[in-house]
């Protein structure tokens, strides 16, 4: 506590994360899907376990995709990042991708060979 007596000392500086922006058209529109892909999930669920008499539960991929659609819209809300957090990320995806990558292609060496092709 020693910062706390200082004029400057604020309790809720810190967060965690980057800050969110205020919501537009985008985010509602993802919101909306989010919501459209929950409401097709139970649905799906609820055909699976007989509650209604139409076979509905092959909609679960489509309400699971509206979700994760709508995730990616809704995630846009995030301020955007600095140069050298873009680029540190960019780097790291780029090492994962190599590692993966590298890890596929060992699982298909492996699989040409156990076949015996």
């Amino acid at each position: 506590m020693s910062g706390y007596g200082r004029s400057s000392f604020d309790p809720n500086a810190g967060g965690y994360g980057r800050p969110m922006r205020p919501f537009d058209g985008w985010q509602r529109l993802g919101i909306g899907f989010v919501v459209c892909g929950l409401l097709v999930t139970v649905a799906a669920i609820a055909g699976s376990l007989g509650l209604f008499s139409r076979d509905i539960h092959d909609l679960l991929p489509t309400g699971t995709t509206l979700c994760i659609v709508g995730a990616l819209f809704v995630n846009s809300r995030l301020e955007t990042l600095t140069t050298e957090e873009t680029a540190g990320r960019r780097r790291t995806g780029l090492i994962g991708a190599a590692a993966g990558l590298a890890i596929a292609a060992l699982l298909a060496v492996a699989i040409f060979y156990s076949k015996g092709a």
